[in-house]
């Protein structure tokens, strides 16, 4: 049997699970690839990539050292590096950018004094949002219907509505009333 035989004998379902199949084994290759590349990274190595992606570039608004490619960045990356290299912690070496940079270098506010408020007032207006919400809906459902006004006193009697009715076949007819033309 050749290989053309066997392309017209496969269905054209079974040639898309076929390569689907394919796709599937080679994806997998390519994940299993990735996450040994990511395994081999030393510890010294993970930990200034994590310290790299958490201190600002003070020159590149909204980029951490780890992105930014300006040469103070780098400059920053090689003092990450030289600090680990000396056995300094994760936190000394935040804090010795902080005392130069000022507390904005670290992309994550503290969680003491003022900058607190950075985080606890999104959740606090996300739940206060929703308890408005709730109550407005809640108010809105609770309003009973108001029930349609049913001949009140703004009402005509037929009597008053007589020469309105008159004027009505009139004009249908063509003839003029009252003096009108």
């Amino acid at each position: 049997m050749q290989v053309s035989d066997l392309k017209y004998r496969l269905s054209i379902g079974s040639r898309s699970f076929l390569l689907f199949l394919i796709l599937c084994i080679h994806a997998g290759i390519l994940l299993i690839a990735c996450s040994n590349a990511q395994a081999d990274v030393p510890p010294i190595e993970q930990r200034a990539q994590a310290l790299n992606k958490s201190i600002m570039c003070p020159v590149c608004p909204g980029e951490s050292i780890d992105q930014s490619q300006v040469a103070l960045a780098v400059q920053m990356r090689g003092i990450v590096d030289e600090k680990l290299a000396d056995g300094w912690s994760d936190r000394q070496i935040r804090e010795f950018f902080v005392e130069r940079y000022g507390p904005s270098v670290v992309l994550q506010p503290p969680t003491e004094g003022v900058s607190l408020l950075a985080w606890l007032l999104p959740p606090i207006g996300v739940v206060a949002a929703i308890t408005v919400f709730v109550f407005v809906v809640r108010r809105m459902r609770r309003r009973p219907e108001e029930p349609p006004i049913e001949g009140g006193d703004d009402a005509m009697s037929d009597d008053e509505l007589q020469p309105y009715y008159e004027r009505i076949e009139a004009s249908i007819q063509g003839t003029p009333t009252d003096g009108q033309e």
